[in-house]
This record gives structure tokens, C-alpha cells and sequence, in this order.
């Protein structure tokens, strides 16, 4: 096989590749990239891991068709390296290939590609067509609050579910890890009905997804299997593995009930918190912020015998009692981050009681986290 590329096609393939081959046995199969020819004027490139599957086509052209597999860490780092000017990838005797880009070449370690497990185009129960923003947006706002303890399954990814109504569906999507919470709901108008369905996408996958979708317009076909959730686009596909766990009932968590409720300026307050994180024991692993309000301010606060104190003081609509709560900086930074909007409202029932962080101009996507006992 031999086939010769724009340095962009070829690079942007691997990149929706990255990190999805087996990165820590390199002996096996799965740490290697599968180049097929399709026709005289295009390549599709497969890489697999148990987790996620990605098939993708990107155009070329095919000097002599047929198949090769590459090892995935040096196909990728020399691609790191390729100068703008097209990319030639010929097959060797002995399995490996040599690429040649300007006055530069290398050889990439390859095996036979028939030793390559064998991909089956997969056959969704459901599908329904998604924007593509709103799925990025279920990544970056959502999946920060996935748990990566093992001992938890069910909660290492986010928990996607799609409600038929009058008008179209609601698309939910959900992370959590026990100690913080991050939902966002988002109606979607759709052409055809909608069936209800829900998958827990694992974590592995959502990093994935962004590379996946980077450079993508439009919608997104999503597939709902058995076991997995696929994402197509017209070069191709990412097929991730779904936790065959149930989620919890996420809605009885969400807190109400709340003492008091106080809106504040997003920027200001993150400003404030990250004015206190030097005086954050760098060796605390629950980095504790304070957060005191009084009589028309709060007062964010961090304090350490070693490493001093810091305070910044923000004006509020506050009238009442001074209330204290602490919150672990990074959860309440993360939280923040997700909130794009201007102003953010803090609703507190109590010190010991989850608090919620909300905008007053986005009523689909709720923070929900949990005070550190002082």
C-alpha cells in the first residue's frame, strides 16, 4: 500500500486518533493504527482501544491500495513534527512503512494488519440528530464533575438521556462524583419522534468526543447501542463504550429549601478565589475556601499558619445574620468555570447541606456542590 496525503487531512485524522490505541502494552494489537485504501482517492484510518472505536476517511491519493497497521505513539509524534508539505506513507516488506514528507523520512514499526481486530459497523436502536455545540457544551460543562474512582463505574462518565415532548426532546446530561454535581438540560427540536433512552458514556470517551468534533459543522447522528453510544459524521464515526450500570436518581439530590440565596458577579468571585489559593497548603488535599457573608458583602477568604492568609471583599445583596460556609477550591472553581454567564446565584440551605450554584439567565444547568465541614 502507498498513498499520499495533504499534511492537514493526514494530521487532523490522527489527532481524532489520539489517545484512543492502547498507550501502556505496546505488544498489543490495539497500540497500533489500521490504514486502509478506499478506492483510488481516499484512506480510512481505524484505531480501537476497549473503550472506543474511531473510524475516520480522510482524502488521498492511493498509488497502490491495501491495508497497513502502524504503530500508533510513532505515527502520532512524527505527525507532531511534519512540515507543510504532503505526506507519503509506502508499505515495507517486513511490515513496516516509511513516511516521506519533503526532505524528511522515517520508518514507523508496523504488524501485519490481519492481526487487527476486526471492526463491525454498528447498528443503532435509536439514533437521534444532536448540534454539535451541545454535545461540546455536555463536555466542557458537564463532564469536569466525572468521577475517576474505580470503585464507583456507574459515576466514571457522564449519563446522557433524551425525553420525548410536545415539541421536540430534552436532552439531559449529568456528572457526578459524590461530592459535587453538574447537570445541564437542554431542549432540542427534532423532524421525527423521539424515543426515551439513556446511556452512561464513559469517561475515557469524552476527551475523545472533543477530538472527535473538532473542525466538525453541524449536527451530530447519535446512536444509542446495547452497550455503546456512536457519533456520526460524513468521514466517519466514534463509537464509545456505555457503562451497563444504573445512574443514580440524580434529581432527589438537588438541593431546596434554601436559607438564603445571593447573587454574585462570576468574574469577581472567581478572581476572589483564586486571590486566595496562595495561602492554599499546596500538600491540603482538600484545599478549603471560606466564603463569609454579612450585612451587603461577602468575604472570600483562605487562611494557613505556614503560607498566611488572604481576604478579598465583595459587594452583595446580603441582609441578615453573617453565615459561614467552605467550600474545596477546586470544586468551586470548576463550577464556576462551567457557568458562562455574568452573574451566578448561590443558594445555601446550610453549612452541612449541598448548596446550589446557578445563573439567573441559564435555568438549564444546575452546580450542586457540597460544603467542607470547618
Amino acid at each position: 500500500m502507498e498513498f499520499t496525503a495533504a499534511k492537514k487531512d493526514f494530521a487532523s485524522a490522527l489527532a481524532k486518533a489520539q489517545g484512543i490505541p492502547e498507550q501502556r502494552n505496546l505488544a498489543s494489537v490495539m497500540a497500533n493504527i489500521l490504514l486502509e485504501s478506499v478506492g483510488s482517492d481516499a484512506v480510512r484510518l481505524t484505531a480501537q482501544s476497549y473503550e472506543v472505536t474511531l473510524v475516520t476517511v480522510f482524502p488521498a491519493h492511493v498509488s497502490s491500495p491495501g491495508r497497513m497497521a502502524l504503530t500508533a505513539r510513532s505515527l502520532t509524534d512524527r505527525a507532531r513534527m511534519l512540515p507543510e508539505a504532503p505526506v507519503n506513507l509506502s508499505i515495507m516488506e517486513n511490515q513496516w512503512a516509511n513516511l516521506s514528507v519533503g526532505q524528511r523520512s522515517s520508518t514507523i514499526p508496523g504488524i501485519l494488519p490481519d492481526n487487527m481486530p476486526e471492526v463491525v459497523p454498528p447498528s443503532p436502536t435509536v439514533e437521534v440528530m444532536l448540534p454539535r455545540a451541545l454535545l461540546l457544551e455536555m463536555a466542557d460543562r458537564v463532564g469536569f464533575a466525572m468521577s475517576v474512582d474505580e470503585g464507583r463505574p456507574n459515576l466514571n462518565g457522564i449519563n446522557i438521556s433524551i425525553s420525548p415532548t410536545e415539541t421536540g426532546a430534552t436532552v439531559d446530561a449529568v456528572a457526578t462524583d459524590g461530592h459535587r454535581l453538574s447537570w445541564l438540560s437542554r431542549p432540542i427540536e427534532t423532524s421525527a419522534p423521539v424515543e426515551r433512552v439513556s446511556a452512561i458514556l464513559h469517561r475515557k470517551g469524552v476527551a475523545d468526543l472533543k477530538r472527535f468534533l473538532d473542525g466538525v459543522e453541524g449536527d451530530v447522528k447519535v446512536g444509542f447501542l446495547r452497550n455503546a453510544v456512536v457519533f456520526t459524521i460524513d468521514t466517519g464515526y466514534l463509537l464509545v463504550r456505555q457503562i451497563e450500570l444504573e445512574y443514580p436518581e440524580f434529581r432527589k439530590v438537588i438541593p431546596s429549601g434554601f436559607r438564603f440565596t445571593v447573587d454574585m458577579d462570576r468574574e469577581e468571585l472567581v478572581s476572589a478565589v483564586k486571590w486566595a489559593q496562595p495561602s492554599i497548603s499546596s500538600d491540603n488535599k482538600s484545599p478549603i475556601i471560606r466564603l463569609r457573608f454579612e450585612s451587603g458583602k461577602a468575604v472570600v477568604m483562605a487562611r494557613d499558619p505556614e503560607r498566611g492568609d488572604a481576604n478579598t471583599s465583595m459587594d452583595v445583596a446580603f441582609e441578615g445574620e453573617a453565615f459561614e460556609i467552605a467550600y474545596n477550591n477546586r470544586y468551586l472553581l470548576e463550577a464556576l468555570s462551567a457557568v458562562t454567564e455574568q452573574t451566578v446565584t448561590l443558594s445555601i440551605k446550610g453549612e452541612a447541606s449541598a448548596s446550589l450554584l446557578t445563573s439567573p439567565s441559564d435555568d438549564g444547568l444546575r452546580q450542586v456542590i457540597m460544603p467542607v465541614r470547618m
